[in-house]
């Protein structure tokens, strides 16, 4: 006990709270245990804990056994909901009804439809109602004008997704992992009725406001597909993005820029600092105002589990700032699981949010170690005040941000090449030397289009040279992907 409790003691205490209440859940969700004896043992171990408060190592170990019964409780709770949540539904086939409910994200237009989700409020079946909660996607074959936290009433048919995407991917899986267990079609002209406008949270609503104000603006100064690219890219915009192009990155593993990634938080987070010391604000009201902007553009950019992970540690990095301590990477990263799973415990089977956790946890255990092999890691020039010196110094500083880059690049490429071949069944060689370039080109291009969106809302006289420049590094972005997935073995498809 005393070693397991040694050991338990070197990890920092988010992390191992994460790590238990992880176990817990994979344990409840792979097992038939029932509800009440996840409950009898988080009953037991909180009393157990509570007893042996003054006994450091056993409390250490009782309270992170009760973490992981919370795991568990909290996975079978959700997975056996309410009689009243609409997963408690059991048909078989599509079912006419009419459903009331907010609409809860921003809504996407296509050519045939708008698809957005639908917080279900109540249900009507044959004229009886019936109160209900829950997500519901809802797909309307009709040109309509809807936003988020719009109050409806919706008549459709009521069906289980089709189970679609093959042995490593289940469309019904993924909905059930977002907390979504069917699909509304209106197809009636007549099918939808407006309750009320627009009640919804404020600040996600100004948000979304943002988002669309900055879209306008991309499709008003650039160039059609170059709009949908710089969209998908800081507006987290994807259902017109270019499917060649789209591709083109897959195949090249930069995926990551156009999924709204801990990358473009941490671009955000860069450009906002940037744009608030020029403007003469301080330190410290600088970091308070960069946290809200954070979760603004959380926001916006639809708040997936990569997008949740690398907002919250960026606000305990700034938040570190603040107090003058230091924040630990890995418990950012284990208060940002906690948050996340505390919502929703089947995120964790979401391929978004192990590829998200994983990369950042490769690099935190893995880069740091490949530089030390690659000697970045080496002494430090003497300060002489020689021109060779200082050449010698500048190539010496060179070199070690190339070999830091690299090593970020081969860390995130090892630890996520397993999962990325058996859900996507692609391999990709190419990875570390498209993110070493790829990467910060596209930072420059993110600052690029921000700049574009401010100058037109602000000084509109400079947003032109902006935009020109804006247009001829998307270009020359699109052609450095396309060369380098025509690179002879830069990846190969697994057979399904």
């Amino acid at each position: 006990m005393n070693k397991i409790t040694a050991h338990l003691n070197q990890i920092p205490i988010l992390t191992a709270v994460a790590v238990f209440f992880i176990l817990g859940i994979v344990i409840a969700y792979a097992s038939a245990i029932p509800f009440f004896v996840w409950f009898i043992w988080c009953a037991l171990s909180l009393v157990i804990a509570v007893w042996s408060k003054e006994k450091d190592a056993l409390f250490s170990f009782i309270f992170l056994v009760f973490c992981f019964g919370l795991g568990a409780l909290h996975c079978n709770n959700y997975l056996f909901p309410h009689y009243r949540h609409n997963a408690s539904l059991n048909l078989q086939h599509s079912l006419p009804v009419h459903i009331e409910g907010i609409i809860e994200n921003d809504p996407a237009y296509s050519a045939r439809k708008v698809s957005f989700i639908l917080n279900s409020k109540k249900l009507i079946v044959a004229g009886r109602d019936y109160e209900m909660k829950g997500y519901i996607v809802v797909n309307v074959f009709k040109k309509e004008k809807f936003a988020y936290g719009d109050s409806l009433i919706l008549e459709g048919r009521l069906y289980r997704p089709f189970n679609f995407g093959g042995k490593s991917f289940s469309y019904r899986e993924y909905l059930k992992n977002q907390g979504i267990a069917y699909i509304l079609s209106v197809t009636k002209e007549d099918g939808i009725v407006f309750l009320q406008k627009a009640q919804s949270n404020r600040v996600k609503a100004f948000a979304l406001k943002a988002k669309h104000t900055f879209k306008s603006i991309f499709e008003a100064y650039l160039w059609p597909e170059n709009s949908r690219i710089l969209s998908g890219i800081i507006l987290g915009e994807r259902q017109n993005f270019p499917h060649a192009i789209r591709d083109a990155f897959v195949r090249t593993g930069t995926s990551h820029i156009i999924a709204i990634s801990g990358f473009n938080v941490g671009i955000v987070a860069f450009v906002v600092l940037i744009i608030l010391k020029a403007l003469g604000i301080k330190r410290k009201p600088r970091y308070y105002l960069t946290i809200p902007l954070l979760i603004m553009h959380m926001y916006a950019v639809g708040a997936s589990a990569s997008v949740v992970r690398a907002t919250i540690m960026a606000i305990i990095v700034l938040s570190g700032y603040l107090m003058e301590r230091e924040s630990q990477i890995t418990n950012s990263l284990g208060l940002a699981a906690l948050i996340i799973l505390g919502a929703n415990p089947l995120q964790l089977f979401d391929i978004g949010f192990q590829l998200s956790f994983v990369s950042v946890l490769g690099i935190v255990l893995l880069s740091g170690r490949i530089e030390s092999f690659l000697g970045a890691r080496g002494n430090p020039v003497p300060e002489r005040p020689s021109a060779v010196n200082r050449l010698t110094k500048t190539a010496m500083q060179v070199k070690k941000w190339s070999i830091n880059c690299f090593s970020v690049s081969l860390a995130a490429w090892f630890v996520t090449a397993g999962a990325i071949a058996y859900y996507f069944r692609i391999v990709s060689p190419i990875t570390v030397l498209a993110n070493l370039i790829i990467v910060p080109y596209t930072s420059l291009i993110i600052v690029l289009g921000f700049s574009l969106g401010l100058s037109a809302l602000i000084f509109p006289a400079i947003a032109a040279p902006i935009a020109a420049t804006t247009n001829y590094s998307l270009g020359f972005l699109l052609k450095i992907t396309h060369w380098l997935s025509s690179i002879p073995g830069a990846y190969f498809y697994l057979p399904r």
